[in-house]
This record gives structure tokens, C-alpha cells and sequence, in this order.
């Protein structure tokens, strides 16, 4: 998949000098909504009393369901617009081909619960829990832990964007092909509640995060246009705050985000 990928992405930039509509100069901005695919992971939880690592980790997303009433109540409500997983981004166009950008990208990671994983490490004897010793393997029930970057898993990234012309039936629609990719920032709101501890869910800088993305743009009347992508991501989250008392845990993620967004350059 990776190399699929690498093949459009470095065709697409390849053909910077093809362009049909007018973009170089032009600012745009865009909201939309996502869905994510998780890859399994290891977490690791260290603390004053455990240093522990749970191994191949599956978690799922939290979109709200899509129909007529969460349309109206929860991505369609202006004060509701932030609650359904999101993008938000701005962008720059350098060439009719090439643009810069900014973005918010909310995205929701909910540990599947009650899953049995394999457990490395030790927890040692405390008066708050009675999950003391070395486990091989681990059912991860809400007493032992709950694990969510529920408000959110977000990420804040700096991403480029090569455009490539496929189809203009007339003046003012375009179809476009794009390839990008880009890093920034993981800055999530952590739900943690591990060996019946009191959670810790400030919202934190806990990491790093790198990505690339394929999709397909239909620009109407100019300069509306809509847009769909697939972009594949990969988080280094080193700092995730998971009790009060400091303990901490580091988790890596891989994700496939899927995303549709509504736009308009100025």
C-alpha cells in the first residue's frame, strides 16, 4: 500500500506544469468530517507503581452516526459542529498546483474494551488496586483500564498539495487529482483511567505526527469545490498524561483516515 502510494504521490508531482483553473494566489478554507481505521499498537503505562506495556492494542473510532436527526441536530447545528470528528484547514496556493496549508484534524481513539491482549511488565502492590504482579496476558475490563483520546485524538499539521487537472467539461469545473503530505503536532484530551486511578484529561501536547494523503477534488462555479481523501498517518505520542499523581504512557499509532470536506477559495 505504502508503495502505491509513493508511486501517485511523486506522478502527481511530477506534473506541476498542468493546471486548468486559476489557483496561484488564492486563499481556501474547508470543513468536513472523517472516519479512521486504527492499526493495532503497544501502549505503555509507567508510573510510581507499575512500568507495564500492553501489546497489540485494537481501538475504534467515535463518529456520530449519520441520519436525519444527528444531520439536523449534530453536524448540520452550528453550536453541534464540533462535536462529530472533524477537519478544519486553510490553505495558500503558490501555483496553480502547489498550495500550503494548515489544519485541525479531530479525530476520536477509543481503546476496544474488554479485548485480551498479551502484558509485559510488573505492577506492584498498592492499597488502591489489587492488580499487583506480571500478567502474560490481560483482559482489559474497566477496572483496570479505560483508554480514550476521545475529545480528541487531534492532530495540528503543516501539509503541501500537488494538483493535477484531469477533467474541465467547461470554464469554472474542474476535477483534480491531489497527493500531499505533511507533520505537526498531536495534541489530544486524553479519558485515562488505569488501575482505578483518578484521570488525568488536561488537554496536552503529547506528541509528534507525519502523514501523506491521495484524493480527488470537483471544483463548481469557480471557486466551490468539494473534496475527498484518504490519508495515511502515523503518531508519535511520547507524553500522554494519564493520572494526576504524573504517570504517564507512550503509545505509537498508524491510521487510515477517510475525510470529506466542503470548500472555497478567496
Amino acid at each position: 500500500m505504502y508503495k502505491i502510494y509513493a508511486t501517485l504521490f511523486a506522478f502527481l508531482f511530477s506534473t506541476l506544469s498542468y493546471a486548468d483553473i486559476d489557483r496561484k494566489g488564492k486563499m481556501y478554507g474547508y470543513f468536513g468530517w472523517n472516519n479512521i481505521d486504527f492499526e493495532t499498537s503497544e501502549i505503555h503505562f509507567k508510573g510510581k507503581d507499575h512500568n507495564f506495556t500492553l501489546h497489540n492494542v485494537t481501538a475504534s473510532d467515535a463518529q456520530v452516526p449519520v441520519n436525519a436527526n444527528k444531520i439536523a441536530t449534530r453536524y448540520l447545528n452550528p453550536a453541534s459542529l464540533t462535536i462529530p470528528q472533524y477537519n478544519f484547514r486553510i490553505g495558500y496556493f503558490l501555483t496553480n498546483n502547489f498550495a500550503l496549508s494548515v489544519g485541525w484534524d479531530h479525530m476520536k481513539y477509543i481503546m476496544d474494551q474488554n479485548q485480551t491482549v498479551k502484558m509485559t511488565g510488573y505492577i506492584n502492590a498498592s492499597s488502591s488496586h489489587d492488580f499487583s504482579g506480571t500478567v502474560n496476558n490481560k483482559t482489559l475490563s474497566t477496572d483496570f483500564l479505560a483508554y480514550e483520546h476521545s475529545d480528541g485524538f487531534n492532530t495540528l499539521t503543516l501539509e503541501g498539495e500537488s494538483y493535477y487537472s484531469v477533467w474541465t467539461p467547461k470554464k469554472g469545473f474542474d476535477l483534480s487529482l491531489i497527493a500531499g503530505g505533511g507533520a505537526g503536532l498531536v495534541i489530544p484530551k486524553s479519558n485515562v483511567s488505569v488501575l482505578g486511578q483518578e484521570r488525568n484529561d488536561e488537554w496536552h501536547l503529547a506528541g509528534v505526527s507525519a502523514n501523506f494523503k491521495l484524493g480527488a477534488e470537483m471544483t463548481v462555479w469557480n471557486d466551490f469545490f468539494v473534496r475527498a481523501m484518504l490519508k495515511q498517518g502515523h503518531a508519535n505520542m511520547y507524553d500522554v498524561l494519564t493520572t494526576s499523581d504524573g504517570d504517564k504512557a507512550t503509545q505509537k499509532i498508524t491510521y487510515t483516515e477517510y475525510y470529506g470536506v466542503f470548500s472555497y477559495r478567496f
